[in-house]
């Protein structure tokens, strides 16, 4: 039975207050919607962005944005689909993110993470192989569990987490992470499961109400210290202490971030804000989810016609918080 042992220090505490006042500030900043979605659009890249480069993925923050934007990017084949596939794993997960992580769930999110890039058997399974962490020398400094003993971790981590009653949620998170990591349960993919999955249990007890935060560029801004962490917590016999720490810093520098991105947004767009009508923010939800839509797609999309299409979205379009590029029946349009 799975049973981690920690201690709630004053650092952990202090670091879940400020987290939770810069929290606050963004749910009382009344963020319209098309600031709303440009923050979560924002948050989503750069997670992205983050996660797979912690990993070994080379592409720029630009490139993960034009393919999240389905704009075609010159770049290597395995890397644009490394990325391609963690933007829509995330975007399933932000989907999905009422709904508590079950096994299935996350089996199911590791197939849309490594979909094309390991082998059919191995793509939403457990592993059958034993695997080994192994440092930037090649030397392995860690090897996890026997593929035989696996599911059954899994299964005790995932039981953990169900039944464990009213711990901080981000204790809750942190701890998940970890065990991941060390049960090292896929043949590949790992590190990015183990964040997403993180992020997708605050988001599960309503820690992040605007699903605007992202641990994954606070990793990545010292690498070296995210592996650090996770090897110390071993070192200490399991003793999650820091660990769980570690998490709480990395929450509050992202929830501070997001808050002086809403701060500076909210400046910059003040002058050309509108308040839009529901279909108005169905059909920017739509220009979100699809990155670059013509007037076409829109009807076909929203069962109106081109008429009703350019009376929604023209202000939107004077307004600059939707991009038109073209003419006439070829026009298309993308969020700002």
């Amino acid at each position: 039975m799975f049973n981690p042992q920690y201690r709630i220090t004053d650092y952990f505490v202090q670091c879940c207050e400020k987290a939770a006042a810069q929290i606050a500030f963004i749910q009382r900043a009344d963020l319209k919607i098309p600031l709303q979605i440009s923050l979560e659009r924002e948050v989503v890249n750069r997670s992205v962005h983050s996660s797979t480069w912690i990993e070994g993925n080379r592409l720029s923050f630009d490139q993960v944005a034009a393919l999240a934007a389905n704009k075609n990017v010159i770049a290597d084949g395995d890397q644009k689909k490394e990325v391609g596939n963690c933007i829509q794993a995330v975007k399933w997960m932000l989907d999905n993110r009422s709904k508590n992580l079950t096994e299935a769930k996350l089996l199911n999110l590791h197939q849309k993470m490594t979909k094309g890039l390991v082998k059919a058997k191995d793509c939403g399974k457990y592993r059958s192989v034993q695997n080994y962490i192994i440092d930037a020398k090649g030397i392995v400094i860690f090897t996890p569990p026997s593929p035989k003993k696996v599911k059954e971790r899994m299964r005790d981590l995932l039981g953990w987490v169900k039944n464990i009653g009213d711990v901080h949620p981000v204790i809750r998170s942190a701890i998940f992470h970890h065990e991941f990591v060390t049960i090292h349960p896929f043949t590949d993919g790992n590190g990015r499961m183990a964040r997403a999955a993180g992020q997708w249990l605050l988001f599960e007890k309503g820690y992040d109400p605007l699903h605007t935060l992202g641990l994954d560029d606070f990793f990545a801004a010292d690498r070296k210290r995210y592996y650090d962490m996770i090897q110390q917590a071993r070192d200490l016999d399991g003793d999650y202490t820091y660990w769980v720490d570690y998490i709480a810093e990395g929450l509050f520098f992202s929830a501070k971030e997001v808050a002086d991105r809403a701060k500076s947004a909210t400046r910059s767009r003040k002058k050309t804000q509108v308040t839009l009508t529901p279909k108005q923010e169905e059909l920017l939800h739509l220009i979100d989810e699809y990155g670059t839509l013509g007037s076409a797609q829109i009807c076909e999309y929203m069962k109106i016609n081109r008429a009703r299409v350019n009376q929604l979205i023209k202000p939107m379009v004077e307004s600059g918080i939707v991009i038109k590029e073209g003419t006439t029946r070829a026009v298309k349009y993308h969020l700002a």
